[in-house]
């Protein structure tokens, strides 16, 4: 058996690995010997007689199938979370556009601070902040698939 690539072209663009003599390990009458490249790379992209697969053929475990509570918690923090982003949404929606965003007790010390709070762009920047969070609520309601049957 041979283990040398005497015939290997060197390079850096388009260097190609030639084959090397290997024995069949599938034969009990010795070891006849086939001309496999050394790397998957050896092969031209339109060669024909590359074969489908040379090594081993890695598989992914079955996914786990979820227990009945961690199902049930699935759905509450799903619950829990469009709650949330629908009820944040709705208030950063609305409240820059109500008297109490500019008066309220918080503000009436710092002016400069009122002043730019009720500027019509950072009314408008909040509420659309409020309009991604809305979103955000409802994409994830939408996306939600159970992972297996309990």
């Amino acid at each position: 058996m041979e283990f040398t690539n005497s015939g290997a072209r060197g390079g850096y663009f388009g260097a190609r690995m030639q084959p090397v003599a290997v024995a069949h390990a599938n034969s009990l009458e010795g070891a006849a010997e086939l001309e496999l490249p050394m790397s998957f790379f050896a092969y031209e992209s339109g060669d024909s007689t590359r074969p489908d697969s040379i090594g081993p053929v890695l598989l992914m475990p079955p996914p786990h199938k979820p227990t009945r509570r961690q199902l049930w918690m699935q759905r509450i923090w799903l619950v829990v979370f469009v709650l949330f982003c629908l009820e944040i949404g709705i208030i950063l929606t609305v409240l820059p556009w109500t008297r109490v965003w500019t008066d309220n007790s918080l503000l009436l010390g710092y002016p400069q601070v009122r002043e730019f709070a009720a500027l019509g762009f950072v009314r408008g920047l909040v509420s659309g902040l409020g309009l991604v969070d809305i979103w955000l609520g409802v994409s994830e309601a939408v996306r939600y698939r159970e992972a297996g049957d309990a």
